[in-house]
């Protein structure tokens, strides 16, 4: 059989035609977005950042202090996928670490942070 044959049980493709781009994106988006609305997700808070060199985190034990870039009475952040959401400040809830919101951030935003 030549490259150009069909073998005789080949399967046959039929073109597929697309919606406009745009069209009704509103509507779908906001179906689609419900469909991942009960998805778990990681959330993180994060107290500050800091910059160490290799040598400094190897040198690390217990005891170390590490010093962070924001003061004690800033708000800490709360991260989806790395993506600020929300501040907050820290509480206890029970045994635990909590955070009470004190600020959004707004809802549009939010969704396009998560887009990535």
């Amino acid at each position: 059989m030549s490259e150009f044959e069909q073998p005789e049980d080949a399967t046959v493709a039929q073109p597929v035609e697309f919606g406009e781009l745009g069209a009704g994106q509103e509507a779908g988006g906001r179906q689609n977005l419900d469909l991942l609305l009960d998805v778990s997700i990681p959330v993180t808070v994060e107290v500050g950042r800091t910059q160490m060199t290799l040598d400094e985190v190897l040198n690390l034990g217990p005891g170390s202090i590490v010093g962070l870039d924001k003061k004690a009475e800033e708000p800490v952040d709360l991260r989806v996928n790395g993506k600020l959401v929300a501040r907050g400040e820290v509480v206890m809830v029970d045994d635990s670490y909590g955070l009470r919101v004190t600020q959004i951030v707004d809802q549009m935003g939010r969704i396009e942070s998560l887009r990535g």
